[in-house]
C-alpha cells in the first residue's frame, strides 16, 4: 500500500509491489445468465404429474380415484411458465384425462371424476387471469424500469475513451438484473488544468440516490474547469450535498484525480472512498491518503470542520494504470464469505488495454462471488499516454 503524503514538499512516489497473485484460471469463466424463458423441464412437469395421477388411479381399485388431484397440472403448468397458452394445454389434457377416467369408473367414482371437471376449469380461469394481471403488472413495471435506466444515462454520460493525456474505459453491474438504478457515480473531463476523473458512491438506492449523484456530478463538471484547487472542487461538490433538503441525510463517497499535463503525476483528493489502485510493471499498490477524508456531506466531521482533505501526489508515468471502483467491489463474497481480494486478483497480470481490464475483473468477479453481489459494481480505469514533459517538469 502507498501513503500519498501532502504539499508543500511536491514529490513523486513510487508504488510499492503487492504480496498476493491473482488467480490466472478465473480468466476462463464466463459471466453468468439466467434465462428469461421457461425450459422444457418446466413445461413438462404437469405433464409428467397428470401421467402420475393415471398411472396411480389405474393400480388401485375403481372405487378409490386420484383425479381431484389433476386440477394442479394446470395451476403448476401457470406457476412455472407463465404462459397463458401452455396453461390452457395442460387444463386441457388433464381435462381429456378425467373424462376418460370417468368412463373407466363410471358408476363406481363416476362423481368424483365430474368434481374434478369442474375443479380443472375453475383453476384454469383463476390461472390465466392471474397471468393477465402478473403481465399487465410486469409491463408496468418494465416501463418504470425503463425510466429509471434512461434517468440514470441521461446523469452518466458515455465517458470518452480518450482524454488529452489518458486513455479510459467504464464497465458497471448491477447486484441484480432488477436493479437497473443505483447510486455510482462517475466521469472524466479534460480541462486547462489536466485531465480531471471523479469516482464516487452515493448512501442509498433508487431515485434519491440517482438525485444526489445528478447534483454531485453537475457541480463536478462545471466545477472541474474553473478550479485549479482539486480541493475546491470538492468543497463545492459537499456545499452542493449541504444545501438539499433537511432530512435526506445523504453522503458521497468519493475520489477525485488531476493529471498533470507536464508532469508524471497525479493529484488525489480521497473523500471516504475506497483507494485507487495503481498498477505498474505487474505490481499493484494501493493510493490510500495519510489522512482519509470524510465523505462529500461529512465535511463537518473533518479538521478543520467543512473543508475536504489536502490533494497529495503520486507519481503516473506513461503505461501507468490507475484503477478507480466503489466498496461493492472488494466487499463481494464467495459462498464461504470470503471477500474478493482486488490487489491480489491484478498482481502479475500482464498489460491488456483498458476495456480488457474491465472485462477481466468483471469476469474475475463473477467467478468469485456469482450472482452473489450484495451491491453495484462500477469500475474506470485510466491509463496515462505519453506526454511532452514542461520545462519546469519534476522527473
Amino acid at each position: 500500500m502507498v501513503w500519498l503524503r501532502r504539499p508543500p514538499a511536491r514529490r513523486d512516489i513510487a508504488a510499492a509491489p503487492g504480496s498476493l497473485s491473482g488467480d490466472p484460471a478465473a480468466d476462463a469463466i464466463p459471466v453468468t445468465v439466467t434465462p428469461s424463458h421457461s425450459t422444457w423441464p418446466q413445461r413438462l412437469l404437469p405433464y409428467l404429474l397428470i401421467a402420475i395421477i393415471v398411472m396411480a388411479d389405474i393400480s388401485t381399485p375403481k372405487d378409490v380415484t386420484f383425479s381431484s388431484t389433476l386440477s394442479v397440472a394446470p395451476a403448476l403448468s401457470a406457476l412455472l411458465t407463465r404462459s397463458l397458452w401452455q396453461t390452457i394445454a395442460a387444463a386441457v389434457t388433464a381435462t381429456v384425462v378425467s373424462a376418460v377416467l370417468y368412463g373407466y369408473s363410471l358408476h363406481v367414482a363416476g362423481e368424483v371424476e365430474v368434481a374434478a371437471c369442474g375443479a380443472i376449469v375453475a383453476v384454469t380461469v383463476v390461472s390465466c387471469v392471474s397471468l393477465g394481471l402478473v403481465g399487465r403488472q410486469s409491463r408496468m413495471l418494465a416501463n418504470v424500469r425503463s425510466v429509471a435506466e434512461t434517468a440514470q444515462h441521461v446523469v452518466l454520460r458515455e465517458v470518452p475513451p480518450e482524454l488529452a493525456q489518458v486513455r479510459t474505459a467504464v464497465a458497471y453491474r448491477a447486484a441484480a438484473a432488477e436493479a437497473r438504478i443505483g447510486g455510482d457515480l462517475y466521469e472524466a473531463l479534460s480541462t486547462r488544468f489536466g485531465d480531471r476523473l471523479l469516482i464516487g458512491d452515493v448512501r442509498g438506492k433508487g431515485l434519491p440516490a440517482v438525485e444526489a449523484a445528478a447534483d454531485v456530478l453537475g457541480v463536478f463538471r462545471e466545477a472541474a474547469y474553473t478550479e485549479p484547487d482539486l480541493s475546491r472542487v470538492a468543497d463545492r461538490m459537499h456545499a452542493m450535498l449541504a444545501r438539499r433538503p433537511a432530512g435526506t441525510e445523504e453522503f458521497v463517497t468519493a475520489v477525485l484525480l488531476s493529471v498533470d499535463p507536464e508532469r508524471p503525476t497525479v493529484e488525489v483528493v480521497n473523500c471516504g472512498h475506497p483507494p485507487p489502485l495503481l498498477m505498474r510493471d505487474g505490481h499493484v499498490a494501493a493510493l490510500a491518503p495519510a489522512e482519509p477524508g470524510p465523505p462529500l456531506g461529512l465535511f463537518d466531521l473533518a479538521s478543520p470542520p467543512g473543508s475536504a482533505s489536502a490533494p497529495a501526489w503520486a507519481r503516473f508515468a506513461p503505461g501507468d494504470t490507475l484503477l478507480l471502483y466503489p466498496d461493492g467491489t472488494t466487499e463481494a463474497r464467495d459462498r464461504n464469505g470470503t471477500f474478493f481480494d482486488l490487489p491480489g486478483f491484478l498482481t502479475g497480470r500482464p498489460a491488456t488495454s483498458p476495456a480488457e481490464l474491465t472485462r477481466r475483473i468483471l469476469t474475475g468477479l463473477a467467478a468469485h462471488a456469482g450472482a452473489r453481489l450484495d451491491d453495484d459494481v462500477a469500475l474506470l480505469v485510466v491509463r496515462r499516454k505519453p506526454y511532452v514533459p514542461g520545462p519546469a517538469a519534476e522527473l
